[in-house]
């Protein structure tokens, strides 16, 4: 699913960013311009970011985590992902 539209950003480039070694937005933004446009999906960037280290982080202890989880999204981030779909 896209989280940015200004860079045209999905939620598999972030986790492929993160997976590559970034682990703070500031190094995510560095990666991919994400939230550098209008900003809106910063939210949404962060907890992807957020949800793929606490795969990575679970998957030592194997538990499964898998897939963007919607229900750790605030109001205006889910009406921000509505709006770009």
């Amino acid at each position: 699913m896209y989280i940015c539209l200004c860079k045209a950003v999905t939620d598999h480039d972030i986790e492929a960013a993160v997976i590559g070694g970034a682990s703070t937005m500031l190094e995510v933004q560095e990666a991919l311009e994400v939230g550098t446009g209008c900003g809106s999906c910063a939210g949404a960037a962060q907890v992807v970011i957020d949800q793929t280290l606490a795969r990575a982080a679970s998957s030592t202890r194997n538990i499964d985590v898998s897939g963007l989880q919607l229900g750790a999204l605030s109001k205006n981030d889910i009406a921000a992902l509505v709006y770009a779909a």
